[in-house]
This record gives structure tokens, sequence and C-alpha cells, in this order.
């Protein structure tokens, strides 16, 4: 993907800010780092990887709930119908977006990336347990057991696996479980 094209893409995605300062923005840019990293050793197109690491919570802009992810779809047809990818990536790209079919490698590495970001990213956790989550350490609880499932690769799960039982082991004594 051309740089310029990139850019686009960034400017793009911070103008759907759903959250404060910029947490939203370093999401997006830490679901596409873990996605890329997991992306070079696992295969797959490299530019719907990261179009749709980038791209994939836009719709949190509209809906902080279940079902953003439909708009994030919307969003980002609407967005690549303007740019140079072709229709197979753009089709490519909104089927990892929406979330709704994880065939391919590329939705797989989104999902991976994404919750590998949730178990990795503190300062965002604050403020996702916090406003989604309610701080009720339960449902912490279980949205971390969730994320660590939902890593599909093992490099993932190797790569995220001591953060995620530090965070276990936090709520879990908190919780007093």
């Amino acid at each position: 993907m051309k740089n310029e094209t990139r850019r686009k893409i960034e400017e793009y995605v911070k103008l759907m800010k759903w959250t404060p300062r910029d947490l939203y923005w370093k999401h997006a840019f830490m679901v596409r780092e873990f996605a890329l990293m997991l992306q070079k050793k696992i295969g797959g197109d490299e530019d719907v990887v990261e179009v749709s690491a980038l791209l994939h919570d836009i719709g949190k802009a509209k809906l902080l709930a279940p079902g953003h992810e439909k708009i994030s779809g919307e969003l980002t047809e609407q967005f690549l119908r303007k740019t140079v990818f072709d229709e197979s990536q753009i089709a490519k790209i909104i089927e990892c977006v929406k979330y709704e079919n994880f065939d391919s490698v590329e939705a797989k590495i989104l999902r991976s990336a994404d919750s590998m970001a949730l178990i990795m990213d503190t300062e965002g956790q604050k403020w996702y347990f916090a406003k989604v989550l309610g701080n009720d350490k339960a449902k912490i609880l279980n949205e971390l057991e969730k994320s660590f499932l939902e890593i599909e690769f093992d490099i993932g799960k190797e790569f995220i696996k001591n953060a995620y039982q530090k965070l276990v082991n936090k709520y879990k004594k908190c919780h007093g479980a």
C-alpha cells in the first residue's frame, strides 16, 4: 500500500473518535501492529490486514455497544469506495471489519490482534473496563478469558501470555475468586 493511501486511512480513522483523548487511535494502532506481526508469520493479504485493523472499530463513533461492527462495515465500505482498493480487497476488508465470518486468515488475524490489544493496552483497558464493563470484576474476568480464547494463533497467545496471566490474577484477587 502506498504511503499516501495509508495516510488517508489514518486521517479518516482519527476523525472517528469514540474515546476520550486519543485512546481509540492508540488502540487501532496497536491492533495494526499486532495484526501485521501475525500476518508476517501466518500469511494473508498484508493490505487487507492493515486496513482492517485500522478501520475495525470506526462504528463505535456512532454506537459504543455490540452491533458497532455492522456500522463499522458500512462506514468502511463508504470510505473504501473512494480509494484505490479493488473490489476483492474491499470485500475482504468489510468481511473482517464486520466480525461475522472468521473463515479467512485475515479475519482470524484481525480478531486475534484486537484481543491481543485489549490485553496489552493498559491505558485503554482502564477506560474500557470502567466505561464499558462498569469496573465489574466478573465481567472483566469474562472479557479477558474471551479475548484470550479468541486469539487463534499460538504465536499471539505466547506474546501476550504473561500480561494476560497478570491481569487474570489481579482481577481474581480483587474479585475474591
